[in-house]
């Protein structure tokens, strides 16, 4: 029997004791299985330690993102950068620490909502390795409301498929 595949973890920045990740590779692995753009996907887990809770319960932050930057295209680039694929188009997934007190609050609502939402986002932009530009998809926590935010942006030209 083999193991589902794994996204690969491009960074794992270290938290301290108040904070932790709210998910893991395995599980954003397991619900975004079978998208298109799976081979090409890395996460960075990342901690913010200079803003981390600074801004009080009362700001909405950041707990997960996923992103599209197209190739760069540029005429003076660097011929080493571009073999070593530095130009190239990435997908990248964020998961950002959380207060260790919130974890589960936060791990329930990104099964529930934020996962699904980036697998049909995902599902629904197949098109777009080619594509100049950025898309992102992020998800934000409000701690006073107890409800996650969905905020999409993308460069000008960028034209969004829905299904």
């Amino acid at each position: 029997m083999s193991e589902a595949a794994i996204i690969s973890t491009r960074l794992k920045t270290k938290v301290p004791k108040t904070h932790t990740y709210p998910l893991g590779a395995k599980v954003i692995s397991e619900i975004l299985a079978g998208v298109p753009q799976f081979e090409k996907l890395a996460i960075d887990f990342w901690f913010w330690n200079q803003r981390a809770r600074f801004h009080g319960t009362s700001t909405p932050y950041q707990v997960l993102q996923v992103s599209y930057s197209g190739p760069t295209r540029m005429f003076s680039a660097s011929t080493r950068l571009e073999d070593a694929g530095y130009y190239q188009a990435k997908w990248k997934i964020y998961v950002d620490a959380v207060p260790r007190s919130l974890r589960h609050i936060i791990q329930d609502k990104l099964l529930a909502t934020a996962l699904p939402a980036i697998r049909q986002w995902l599902s629904a932009n197949p098109h777009s390795n080619e594509r100049e530009g950025s898309h992102t998809l992020t998800f934000l926590y409000d701690e006073l409301a107890n409800e996650l935010r969905c905020d999409e942006k993308s460069t000008i030209e960028w034209q969004t498929s829905r299904t």
